[in-house]
């Protein structure tokens, strides 16, 4: 049976336990995949805002 943590750590001065579980290896394919499903949403999430918006936010930053 796998671990079900890769790390957990005791607090020395409390009564805390964190566990800390990392996310599953992804091949350089799937990793792409995430990328370019990511720059999409932002990219409809942009494209969803008027005119107005667009210019405000772009003056913004």
């Amino acid at each position: 049976m796998e671990p079900k943590y890769n790390a957990t750590y005791y607090s020395k001065t409390g009564k805390s336990v964190v566990h800390v579980v990392a996310p599953a290896l992804v091949t350089t394919e799937e990793l792409e995949k995430q990328i370019r499903e990511f720059h999409y949403a932002g990219w409809k999430a942009w494209n969803s805002l008027s005119l107005e918006e667009c210019l405000r936010m772009n003056e913004e930053s």
